[in-house]
């Protein structure tokens, strides 16, 4: 894995060296969502990479649940029995 050194301007902004953003295979990237996954250490990925991770978490707690349904047939058959409820 290779390694970048980023400076910081005098603002604190980093410049990301284009070589880097090949490598990650985010050349043309305008927007990169930022996290810190602890002392010393920030993320920076794709905002599509973080939904994808989300996307993936939520599939396995359905799984994880043995929920079959999409939750928005789930959402639709609950307000259905709510209605008929009234």
């Amino acid at each position: 894995m290779t390694s970048y050194r980023l400076v910081l301007d005098a603002k604190r902004r980093p410049t990301l060296p284009a070589q880097l953003l090949r490598d990650a295979e985010l050349p043309e990237a305008k927007e990169l969502v930022a996290r810190v996954v602890g002392p010393g250490r920030i993320v920076l990925e794709d905002p599509r990479a973080a939904l994808g991770r989300l996307q993936a978490a939520v599939a396995e707690g359905k799984r994880a649940k043995g929920v079959d349904a999409s939750m928005e047939s789930a959402l639709l058959e609950s307000r259905a029995e709510d209605a008929e409820r009234e």
